[in-house]
């Protein structure tokens, strides 16, 4: 199956602008960050919208997508509500921390927004389950969706940091963070290639070579991340392997996705 890279490029930049959020209001929540920064939520939204404007573009007539958000039961509506209200969300937050709110406001909208964007990155594989196509129709797929944007997500976030030189618990944090990225995103894909073991043994040579990248990517991910705990002279070197190896697992993992999905998407080629 021919691989929509429009729809690949969607659901991993809108969940890494998502999980980047996620993991800079965690160090917040739990009192590792030395200063409050707007870098990474204005990062943040700008990947959640870019993510979301690459969404319509994997369809035939682009013009068409209000069509397309008329139905409030359909995948597309569901994941446009989501990328908005977070996009939303993440704004509110950044207005409440120039105007120094009370730190509890800018805390609870933070949660808010955690739990949108874990609900988004799921939510943008859980609609691609469906019992015409056995290779995804399981939970692992979702998951895998998700615990791979988590990864690049949170490998993101240490890159920023590191860019922006912190040192101490705060970065130490930050790497624990895309440590469990990657490790959530290993296990997740791993699941997610057992569940479709036999899709996969019928498939092209291609297919390995996206499945090799997608493990190589996130074990050097999560190597990268250790490493840069320890070398903070290092941090910004080893957080862009951190990230190049966590992109190029949640990439391959939604390129493998499309490989063994069986027969064409016709809705797409009509809207």
């Amino acid at each position: 199956m021919q691989i929509e890279w429009a729809l690949v490029l969607f659901t991993a930049v809108s969940g890494i602008g998502a999980w980047l959020f996620v993991a800079d209001v965690l160090g917040r929540l739990l009192k590792t960050r030395n200063e409050a920064s707007c870098i990474e939520p204005i990062v943040a939204l700008v990947l959640t919208i870019v993510g979301g404007l690459l969404s319509v573009l994997h369809l035939a007539h682009p013009e068409r997508i209000i069509e397309a958000l008329n139905r409030p039961t359909s995948g597309i509506f569901i994941e446009a509500c989501l990328i908005g209200l977070l996009a939303l969300i993440i704004v509110v937050y950044l207005v409440l921390m120039v105007r120094k709110a009370s730190d509890a406001a800018q805390k609870a909208i933070g949660v808010i927004g955690i739990v949108v964007a874990v609900v988004l990155s799921f939510m943008c594989g859980e609609s691609y389950v469906m019992a015409a196509r056995p290779a995804w129709n399981n939970i692992a797929l979702p998951l895998s969706y998700a615990g791979t944007a988590a990864a690049a997500g949170a490998a993101t976030n240490l890159l920023i940091k590191a860019i922006r030189k912190v040192q101490g618990d705060e970065l130490r944090f930050n790497g624990y963070c895309a440590i469990v990225g990657a490790g959530l995103g290993l296990i997740t894909a791993l699941v997610f290639c057992l569940f479709g073991a036999d899709s996969l043994s019928q498939t092209q040579s291609l297919t390995t070579g996206w499945i090799v990248t997608l493990f190589a990517g996130l074990v050097v991910s999560c190597a990268c991340s250790a490493i840069a705990i320890k070398k903070a002279n290092l941090s910004a070197i080893l957080a862009a392997l951190t990230c190049v190896g966590a992109l190029a697992g949640a990439i391959s993992v939604r390129c493998v996705m499309w490989l063994i999905g069986a027969g064409t998407l016709d809705f797409f080629n009509m809207l």
